[in-house]
């Protein structure tokens, strides 16, 4: 093939890939506005989508008439994705559980089922995945051959265009290539994506809430992180570290983080597992506190308890949450001052509440620096147990509109 001929193959499929994209994240939309906001020719367009119609990947649907009356001509045919076209199997693992769910192309959850199970050892943790996930499809009832590929989210510094697991918090992961082994293993795709990343893709091609950039989202739960999308690019940094606040030091000399080892840093003084192992200290010091009540034992205690006692007035576990939302609030106070981010969305079981949502953003906002006072837009989201998962799927949807042929 000819030099000429390469390119013009080349040209088509990054135009096929713009338009499926543009189509996806901005449906229903119309083959001339297509055009025109992609300055790309209504011939063209219309080239892209028929084949996309026929094999029932898009449908056209009529646009309202404008105003009341009726309207003249023929009405205009808008596009948008069907959605049972594909489904995606969303998992994710971590220190918790596992989640699995499925989805339609557009996110909604058709299907899902909750474990107790927790990211561990690399080769036990495969051969559970390689067999739960097909049972888990064929309980749905679906159809394992219309499955567009499966989506992994787990903590830890992993670049999902890679397909890269640099770490995670348990040993061994990183010399495996998890996508490649589970894809061979479920003969589908197979997509691996940090969890808080996860979360930004979801928020940006499901729930289409990305309405300005920079864009942060400030995740705190068992670890912290501030994932961002600029100059609409999810950001990744070298060795896909970008975003894990959790290891900044906001404490020197203070306690040694389990994860990163160092001393002082973010996670080990407000994650979730700090806060766990400070509750459980007054458990052990004898004190008469709400969570004696409510948890029969230190080992027992979770977030969920934890969260309870205060609800209830606790004092001493009061104390212990204000210190959290303290260290939080200076840690996103910081990020703003350094990113000047538009909109920041706010995700965690620790926030909640009202009661919590409002300490963490007095602590923000009194440690802003002035510009960004009105300036930057806060919007909490509701404690989901899976988000992470429909974050998962949201990556295999992201694979599909950057670079399957399909």
């Amino acid at each position: 093939m000819n030099e000429k001929g390469s390119n013009h193959l080349i040209l088509k499929k990054n135009n096929y890939q713009l338009i499926k994209k543009y189509i996806y994240q901005h449906s229903p939309i119309s083959r001339v506005e297509v055009a025109q906001n992609l300055s790309l020719t209504t011939p063209t367009i219309t080239g892209m989508v028929t084949p996309m119609i026929a094999k029932g990947l898009l449908r056209e649907t009529a646009a309202p008439a404008p105003g009341e009356g009726k309207s003249v001509g023929r009405p205009r045919a808008l596009l948008e994705f069907e959605p049972r076209a594909y489904y995606i199997c969303g998992v994710d693992i971590g220190p918790y559980w596992i989640n699995y769910i499925l989805t339609d192309l557009r996110g909604n959850i058709l299907y899902s089922h909750h474990t107790n199970e927790i990211l561990g050892e690399y080769n036990k943790t495969l051969s559970l995945l390689s067999w739960e996930i097909p049972n888990f499809v064929k309980e749905s009832g679906l159809c394992f051959g219309q499955l567009l590929g499966v989506g992994i989210s787990m903590p830890g510094l992993i670049d999902g265009s890679a397909g890269k697991i640099y770490t995670t918090f348990e040993e061994g992961w990183t010399e495996h290539d998890l996508s490649k082994e589970l894809g061979n293993l479920l003969g589908t795709q197979v997509v691996v994506e940090n969890n808080v990343r996860a979360r930004v893709i979801c928020a940006e091609l499901f729930d289409r809430s990305v309405t300005a950039e920079p864009f942060a989202y400030f995740f705190a739960s068992y670890g912290v992180a501030c994932q961002m999308i600029i100059d609409g690019k999810v950001l990744y940094g070298q060795y896909a570290a970008a975003g894990e606040i959790g290891h900044t030091v906001v404490q020197r000399g203070g306690p040694v983080c389990p994860t990163c080892g160092n001393q002082g840093c973010l996670e080990a003084l407000a994650g979730e597992r700090a806060v766990l192992q400070r509750c459980r200290q007054i458990m052990d010091s004898g004190q008469k506190t709400v969570l004696h009540e409510l948890c029969p034992s230190p080992q027992k205690l979770t977030i969920d308890y934890v969260l309870q006692a205060q609800s209830m007035g606790d004092e001493e576990v009061n104390l212990v949450m204000e210190d959290t939302l303290d260290y939080l609030g200076i840690a996103l106070a910081n990020i703003i001052n350094t990113v000047s981010p538009r909109l920041v969305m706010m995700d965690g079981h620790m926030l909640d509440s009202k009661e919590n949502q409002a300490t963490f953003l007095r602590c923000v906002e009194r440690n802003m620096f002035r510009v960004h006072v009105n300036q930057t837009e806060f919007v909490f989201l509701p404690y989901d147990k899976n988000r992470a998962a429909r974050g998962a799927a949201a990556v295999v949807v992201r694979e599909f509109l950057l670079n399957s042929d399909l």
